[in-house]
């Protein structure tokens, strides 16, 4: 009924173009009125604006901006006119009850913007709240009384500034790690990309040689894509293999080249056996843990899958980048990697989901073709759920479409890695640590704090000197 009502009214609503007034013909007209070269009307008809509409701004005008008394018809007065109408508070003629001005909505956007980008955004009711606030502390006269009694912003009001502002619009954001939100920053990534540049240029890696690895959890049950049901309907429901799915783990290695390796594929058994593997991507490595996730071991036989297939050794060394997982540092990993050239950097904690290619650009697009694939083989398969067993055929579609050439080029693009561009992030993209950041140390407080650890270490010393004198008269 409520739709039904909210069509109805979107219908018989007028529907005019009164409100769209080209700015730059009603700044002109106003000037040629004021230097008394054209009447009203006269204005009105010569720059398509309504006579009454032109006389309302007019009047604003002159309340707000000029004396007319005071008026020349000289240049230097008309460049000053133009410039006072292109200042004017209010441009619109609806503004008699407008509680900011143009400037004053203008710094809220961009308070919201800001709170947006370092991932502190404000809700409705937060906004109405601030724009309480702001208009309280800007001493406005004309605040309703509404405003008054609620100690916020009417909600009228907030979807109106929100018209006007149509850079802002209210979205659903991802949960995010205040440790992800706070570790990229600018001197941890340059930290990275100075050990990136040193060991490439060291060992002339070209990108042929230099991979990423990383793992991905597929499970049984992955959310449904978007299908098409009933306008208005409350719920929709999309059959699934079962509440609770089954997990295993897909190990993506790509190269700066565009190619993608055979993958390998982990599954929650305590043995494995061949037949794990029917329709997986021709290749692929097929282990088992009973997690069903990656441990130390099972990356051992990672890197013998890896050096078989690209030849590695220390005449032929090859790169491989990798987030710092426990799994990932194991002893028998790191020497197995030295005796075979294979040359390991892992970035900073919290940061792969900018740095990791396959975070990047590469696994999103795979689980969303995962969920299609999962849902095209429920329509086809009615009745029947979807077991780990058929994960490999129904992964090795994603795959393909995934895992393509433009996909892996432009994630190591886009993070930096090939070609290797350190200046990638701007401050835009650092504006998730704001809130923890400190100012680097001025010259003053880095003597300060030398001068303060030199005199903790002449203590340190003087203590020492007396433990000494103290043993040597003992002994006499």
């Amino acid at each position: 009924m409520r739709y039904e009502f909210k069509k109805w009214f979107e219908d018989i609503r007028k529907k005019t173009q009164r409100a769209f007034i080209n700015e730059n013909n009603s700044k002109q007209a106003i000037r040629d009125v004021i230097n008394k070269t054209k009447s009203i009307r006269a204005a009105a008809a010569d720059y398509n604006i309504h006579p009454a509409t032109l006389q309302h701004r007019l009047k604003t005008f002159r309340k707000l901006h000029l004396d007319v008394n005071e008026i020349v018809s000289d240049d230097s007065a008309q460049e000053n006119e133009v410039v006072s109408i292109q200042n004017a508070e209010y441009h619109s003629k609806y503004t008699s009850n407008q509680v900011f001005t143009v400037q004053e909505e203008e710094s809220l956007e961009k308070y919201f913007i800001k709170s947006s980008q370092i991932q502190y955004g404000l809700t409705y009711h937060q906004a109405q709240t601030l724009a309480y606030e702001f208009a309280i502390h800007c001493n406005k006269n004309n605040i309703p009384k509404s405003w008054i009694e609620n100690k916020l912003a009417g909600l009228f009001w907030m979807q109106s500034f929100m018209k006007r502002h149509p850079k802002l619009s209210l979205r659903l954001p991802e949960n995010t790690s205040l440790a992800r939100s706070t570790a990229f920053n600018r001197h941890t990534v340059n930290e990275f990309f100075t050990n990136y540049i040193s060991i490439t240029t060291k060992y002339k890696f070209t990108p042929d040689r230099i991979y990423n690895i990383d793992e991905s959890g597929i499970s049984t049950i992955l959310p449904c894509p978007r299908v098409i049901a009933e306008t208005g309907k409350k719920q929709v429901g999309q059959a699934v293999s079962g509440k609770r799915g089954q997990l295993l783990t897909f190990v993506g290695i790509i190269n700066a080249t565009g190619k993608a390796l055979p993958p390998a594929i982990i599954f929650p058994r305590v043995r494995y056996k061949d037949y794990f593997l029917n329709g997986a991507p021709t290749g692929s490595l097929g282990l088992a843990s009973k997690s069903g996730w990656m441990t130390s071991p099972l990356f051992v036989d990672l890197f013998k899958h890896f050096q078989k297939i690209t030849n590695s050794s220390k005449e032929n060394p090859t790169l491989i980048l990798i987030d710092n997982h426990e799994t990932h540092c194991s002893i028998n990993a790191i020497n197995y990697a030295r005796n075979h050239g294979i040359h390991l950097l892992s970035f900073p904690p919290h940061t792969s989901h900018k740095l990791q290619p396959l975070d990047v650009g590469v696994y999103s697009s795979f689980k969303a073709n995962c969920k299609t694939a999962f849902n095209n083989w429920m329509a086809t398969n009615p009745g029947k759920q979807i077991t780990i067993y058929d994960i490999p055929a129904l992964s090795n579609i994603a795959f393909k479409n995934s895992f393509t050439i433009k996909n892996i080029t432009s994630s190591f693009k886009k993070s930096g890695l090939w070609p290797i561009n350190q200046l990638v992030f701007k401050d835009e993209d650092f504006l998730s640590c704001y809130v923890t950041d400190r100012p680097a140390a001025t010259s003053n407080e880095q003597q300060t704090e030398n001068e303060a650890n030199n005199n903790i270490n002449i203590v340190n010393n003087s203590s020492e000197e007396k433990k000494t004198m103290m043993s040597q008269q003992r002994k006499y």
